[in-house]
């Protein structure tokens, strides 16, 4: 039958075999050459394990060589004379070594030549090694070169049964996923005719779909993702997408850096062979991009998007107004600064304004496109890059595709020295490109300061008089109005507690960033200790205009401030605010303030505050109704226990509920409570943990933490409390603190902010935070 493959040395008729099999099933790769047997440490995970792994090729000057190389060395044998080498040894892999965890995605990047396809091949078992091992458990499907092994005098359906038996696929299965097959490669009646008859697209989508159809448990891919015409690329990467939240292991290879920033769980950085470095992506990415650096010059494609008149023409050339079935690009790219627009412009570091005006089109069918924007120091070097997605911001499209988005740009932190201006044009979620443009501007800053850098990063100085050791604090008694998050005007207290005035109206910064992804318009969150309303107003911009926020501040002149923000801004209407303190159960409490910062007033006697205290009304915040929430911002200085206990019932009713807490060990303890109960506690509620560590959010196990405070004995921490000099000055009571817990071995920050994470929340900010 044809169905059958040829026996080995058998050709088929009008069919050319390929240089290399490219879609092979778990059997042949198998039979390909000796594979470990799987008994090393956490083989039941393992998808993928390659140990030692070399290949070398043998590089002959001329055709004769080769014949010397087989014939000459036998008779030296023979003879007894000196054995003599008839070519070169080129090493395209040395001494490569890893493991691949089911469901992991592993991106192997490096320039041209580093090894990538070999690997890939073998791995595949369309090549042999000349040294090493690899494993392979499940189901194979490689996506090498689309539709090599195709019989191009077959029709596109006896092409689809053959190679997907090739794939181990059984006649019935073929049978039962034969429509989904060519549905999904959309070349109609074409399935019926000779391959050799299909344009190059058709060729590569049905090749594409066959290959994915066999839902296989590893899938080997080598710059795939963008195959066929702009729709049907969008397909195949969602279908990749699709097959890796099925659990699929997927060796992903790519020049493509920001896919594989975005798609993989870890990338291997390939160079000559060998292996420079393996880790998570946000880890190599940037180093492998410093090797690359080199001078740019704008794309052709630039070049045509570039407006350098002030007026604002459309692309040369009669460009389409209208977008083909599945595609978008832009139409109209325009670059001002301080009003001037062109392609070559000069600004002021921290004084100019760059505006850039982009304008796309796009098939009306599609989800609305995303654009972003980066500012580049020569070719790859992306000193910041801003997008519609991630700041979440909706591009409104009229009925025929068109679409414009502006970003501004003030005060431009750009430090002396030429940048480049590019643009991009996405799907959705950001993944696929409908549309690039780079250099379509030239940007030359001047910087009268001689330090170097690329920007001026916001910061602000304090003065340390060194009698007390104590940041100068001026007592303000007039109102002060501080512009917060860009747009709101805030009374700060008398102390100004946050430092607003002196830092430009920013407060921890990382934690702003980090609610601006996680917060969504019309989520509900609960602000606990809400202070004078500085993440108040935050969050009410972010749910807006269908969200809820929940302010809770028991402090009376807190609470006044709280009111009179609430009111300046437009989004008072969206906030509920209640004077109270939250805890495990209704009573009341006594409010012990601090006369050094107002934001440090606690619920119980503290060596941080004096012995003025006023009484306030405690609930349990259950009592409040406010299940569902998305977000619960807490900062209550070692309160957060008992807040959170009595909210057992809304946090079991919140299925995607964040929490942003300050942990402080010692301050839980000097509250009556213990820290370790309290991770436990949340642990026991199904909550995962992130934490702020080397410059990103990344998610911590609980036992790790757990295991830093049981080196702390509690009775250390009693006598270490009795102790404690009341010297109410904070930066005294924060070193003594720190040197107590170095002391002990604890390693972790005295304080810190974490994020604890529902389980129906985790997809999302996993997503959030690889990006």
């Amino acid at each position: 039958p044809w169905l059958l493959p040829p026996l080995p040395g058998q050709a088929t008729p009008g069919f050319k075999k390929p240089e290399r099999d490219l879609l092979m099933s778990s059997d042949q790769i198998n039979r390909s050459y000796p594979a470990t047997e799987g008994k090393n440490e956490g083989g039941n995970d393992i998808a993928i394990r390659v140990q030692n792994l070399s290949k070398c090729y043998h590089l002959y000057g001329n055709p004769r060589d080769r014949l010397k190389q087989f014939v000459l060395p036998r008779l030296r044998r023979m003879t007894g004379k000196a054995q003599k080498q008839y070519f070169q040894e080129f090493w395209s892999l040395r001494d490569i070594s890893f493991a691949v965890k089911k469901g992991e995605a592993l991106g192997i990047i490096g320039k041209n030549g580093a090894g990538k396809s070999t690997l890939l091949q073998i791995l595949c078992g369309t090549l042999t090694p000349t040294a090493g091992t690899v494993e392979t458990n499940g189901r194979v499907a490689a996506l090498l070169e689309l539709g090599a092994g195709f019989n191009p005098e077959f029709t596109g359906r006896e092409n689809v049964y053959l190679n997907a038996s090739v794939l181990g696929l059984s006649t019935a299965e073929i049978d039962a996923r034969f429509d989904e097959i060519v549905a999904f490669a959309d070349i109609g009646l074409f399935i019926d005719q000779p391959v050799k008859t299909y344009s190059s697209g058709m060729f590569v989508r049905l090749a594409f779909s066959i290959a994915t159809s066999v839902e296989p448990d590893i899938l080997v891919v080598d710059e795939a993702l963008s195959v066929g015409d702009g729709e049907f690329s969008r397909k195949s990467f969602d279908r990749i997408m699709a097959l890796k939240k099925r659990g699929t292991t997927i060796l992903f290879c790519s020049h493509a850096l920001y896919q594989a920033e975005i798609f993989c769980d870890r990338v291997m950085w390939l160079d000559h062979g060998r292996c420079v470095m393996l880790a998570p992506p946000q880890e190599v990415v940037p180093r492998y991009s410093a090797t690359l650096l080199g001078a740019a010059a704008p794309t052709s494609a630039a070049k045509e998007l570039m407006t350098a008149e002030a007026d604002h023409r459309p692309m040369p050339n009669g460009a389409m107004t209208s977008a083909q079935k599945g595609q978008a690009h832009f139409t109209t790219v325009k670059v001002t600064m301080d009003g001037i627009t062109g392609s070559k412009l000069k600004g002021r570091g921290g004084e100019s304004e760059l505006v850039i005006r982009l304008e796309f089109v796009c098939d009306p069918n599609l989800p609305v496109p995303t654009v972003g924007v980066t500012l580049d120091y020569g070719s790859l070097l992306a000193v910041t890059c801003v997008s519609s997605r991630t700041d979440q911001i909706s591009i409104n499209l009229n009925s025929h595709g068109h679409g414009t988005a502006e970003v501004t740009f003030p005060k431009l932190a750009l430090r002396k020295g030429k940048y480049l201006v590019g643009v991009y044009l996405n799907c959705e979620n950001a993944l696929h490109f409908y549309d690039v443009a780079l250099g379509v501007a030239e940007i030359e800053m001047e910087d009268a300061y001689p330090e170097p850098g690329l920007v001026t990063i916001p910061h602000h100085w304090c003065c340390i008089e060194p009698a007390l050791e104590q940041p100068y604090l001026t007592e303000r008694h007039d109102a002060a109005l501080v512009k917060v998050h860009d747009r709101y005007l805030m009374e700060i207290d008398s102390l100004d507690s946050l430092g607003l005035a002196c830092n430009d109206g920013v407060f921890e910064a990382e934690e702003v960033a980090l609610c601006c992804l996680l917060l969504n318009k019309g989520d509900r969150v609960l602000d606990i200790g809400a202070n004078i309303g500085y993440f108040t107003l935050l969050f009410g911009g972010l749910v807006s205009p269908t969200g809820n926020v929940f302010a809770v501040e028991p402090d009376a002149k807190n609470y006044d401030l709280l009111q009179k923000n609430l009111a300046r801004n437009p989004t008072a209407g969206l906030v509920s605010s209640h004077q109270t303190a939250l805890g495990s159960q209704a009573s009341s409490a006594r409010l012990y303030h601090s006369d050094s910062n107002n934001g440090m007033h606690r619920l119980y006697a503290s060596v941080c505050c004096t012995d003025d205290s006023t009484e306030v009304p405690v609930i349990a915040g259950d009592s409040l109704n406010l299940a569902p929430l998305d977000l619960i911002k807490i900062d209550i200085e070692g309160y957060e226990p008992a807040a959170l206990q009595g909210l057992s019932s809304t946090l079991a009713h919140s299925p995607n509920l964040k929490i942003l807490s300050e942990f402080s060990p010692l301050s839980i303890w000097e509250a009556g409570f213990s820290p370790i109960r309290f991770l436990n506690e949340m642990q026991n509620h199904k909550f995962h943990l992130f934490c702020n560590e080397s410059g990103g959010w990344r998610e911590t196990s609980f036992e790790s933490i757990l295991a830093e405070l049981e080196k702390i004995p509690e009775s250390a921490v009693a006598g270490f409390l009795q102790g404690f000099a009341q010297e109410r000055n904070i930066q005294v009571i924060v070193q003594q603190a720190a040197d107590f817990l170095i002391q002990h071995g604890y390693s972790r920050p005295v304080v810190e902010n974490v994020l604890f994470v529902a389980p129906g929340a985790m997809e999302q900010v996993n997503l959030l935070i690889n990006k």
